[in-house]
């Protein structure tokens, strides 16, 4: 084994070619560091009718041919790089697009805006099996195949039956992340033929579920090295609880299975650069902090009061982020003294809701369905706390932003969100954050009460938290350092 590694990075999603949430951040931000990190790193995804025009492409395979099920799929393969800023040096790498006209020339990436495609598991299988194909005709073998998702869940086990019939993968292993173990690529037991899903492999041990496949469960057998994107979530996946229904298949890994928190992308998200804010500022100088709160308030519509404190969130409007249990106690956190406001889509009896809270509440509460960048760069400045109620969070970006801005998190004790965020102590004033734990609507008021009542009784602690906050870094190196010593264990 040579001490630079060939990584193989596939991703249905990477962030500036396409992004759907936080599986693309990571697609993009940890393949940089690891090129950093003097990897030969190379990046495979999906090229998809969306992909920005921006992007000068190259064929550099007009015809690959990908054996799939009963007959040999066939496809083009374009290639473009990859460039980011890593510590200040540029850094850039190969990526490679997989084109397929049926697959992926369509409206979204996994569904049409209201119905998920019938034949995903079909789509991905494909993308799959195309990145063995590429790289056997790239003559570029990896050392690592690191698969994401449920997406790339059968990657491993195409590489380990591959293995049995070419020479050329002898050596290399499988890791798989699993960004949110909620999404697990089920499909009806019709796609196992074309699938390449051998009768003895569709037992409840691998790729069978309730009489249907399950291509992460599968995925997760065969894989090398299994790890999620925090130790809490790895924590939670390995219980009834929070395993989505896959417990006893995470306590099968034993040791091959892990948690590595993701890393936080501080070139964009700091509050002494950040060009979307109308004044910056730092730890040692909060100044530029107010100015941005005025400034939300105003275009939020919203008294311009520097005294009161206001909680923020961004968010998808998904059960997952708590909602169930958030909705129900507003009328309560609203009767406080304080301001919120929230930027989020998704689902649309939550939007309806804050619709309705909207009127009926206008000078506490500011909302806006969609997403704006820019809105959210200044949402996390000038608001005094920001809300993450979350059902689960495998890992979690926000909080970590809110820390850097000095923004203190209220959050639900889970996954990422309890690896990060540091409990407040009523008597000493310690920690960086309001954390509860049960996910029901009495928990939340009584969070949100005790911050504004830590706000209001206890500006000196409140100004501590805020200190300490502001001191915490999650570096992608740092996680990039974490996966090459995984890679390495793969490899022994």
């Amino acid at each position: 084994m040579s001490e630079v590694l060939r990584i193989i990075f596939a991703s249905a999603e990477v962030d500036g070619f396409s992004k759907s949430g936080g599986l693309a951040d990571v697609a993009r931000a940890l393949p940089l560091h690891l090129k950093q990190l003097g990897h030969d790193v190379r990046i495979v995804t999906p090229f998809y009718r969306s992909i920005p025009e921006s992007h000068q492409t190259e064929t550099i395979i007009h015809e690959l041919g990908v054996p799939l099920g009963n007959e040999e799929i066939w496809c083009a393969v374009r290639q473009t790089e990859l460039t980011g800023s890593v510590d200040g040096k540029a850094v850039s790498l190969p990526v490679y697009l997989i084109e397929h006209e049926h697959y992926f020339f369509r409206r979204g990436y996994y569904d049409d805006g209201l119905h998920e495609y019938p034949d995903n598991a079909s789509r991905f299988a494909f993308f799959s099996k195309s990145v063995l194909q590429l790289c056997l005709a790239l003559e570029w073998i990896p050392d690592i195949f690191h698969a994401n998702d449920w997406h790339t869940a059968l990657l491993p086990f195409y590489l380990r039956q591959s293995q049995q019939a070419l020479a050329e993968f002898t050596k290399s292993r499988s890791v798989l992340t699993i960004h949110n173990a909620g999404y697990q690529g089920n499909a009806p037991v019709i796609f196992r033929n074309s699938l390449e899903i051998a009768p003895e492999y569709f037992v409840a041990e691998l790729f069978e579920d309730h009489g249907q496949l399950n291509l992460l469960k599968g995925g997760i057998h065969f894989a090398d090295q299994v790890n999620t994107v925090s130790s809490g979530y790895a924590e939670e996946m390995r219980t009834p609880l929070g395993s989505h229904g896959l417990h006893q298949t995470y306590l099968n890994k034993g040791r091959n299975f892990c948690g590595i928190l993701n890393g936080c992308d501080y070139d964009d998200w700091n509050p002494e650069t950040d060009s979307h804010l109308p004044a910056t500022y730092s730890a040692a100088d909060l100044n530029g902090k107010k100015a941005c709160k005025l400034e939300l308030q105003k275009i939020f519509g919203l008294p311009e009061l520097t005294d009161v404190p206001v909680i923020g969130m961004v968010s998808r409007l998904t059960g997952q982020k708590g909602f169930d249990y958030l909705l129900p106690a507003m009328q309560k956190i609203l009767a406080l003294k304080l301001q919120l406001v929230i930027l989020g889509s998704g689902e649309l009896w939550i939007a309806n809701s804050f619709d309705e809270l909207k009127q009926e509440y206008p000078q506490n509460l500011g909302w806006k369905n969609g997403y704006d960048n820019e809105l959210a760069h200044l949402i996390e400045a000038g608001s005094d706390m920001f809300l993450m109620p979350s059902l689960y969070e495998p890992c979690g970006l926000n909080q970590m932003y809110s820390l850097c801005y000095g923004t203190l998190p209220i959050v639900r004790r889970v996954g990422g969100l309890k690896d990060t965020v540091i409990q407040f102590d009523e008597a000493q004033g310690p920690g960086n954050g309001f954390i509860f734990d049960e996910p029901d609507s009495s928990a939340v008021f009584m969070v949100v009460d005790l911050a504004v009542r830590t706000y209001y009784q206890q500006p000196q602690h409140f100004g501590k938290m805020i200190n300490s906050a502001m001191q915490q870094r999650f570096t992608w190196k740092s996680a990039a350092e974490k996966y090459v010593d995984l890679y390495y264990k793969t490899l022994k």
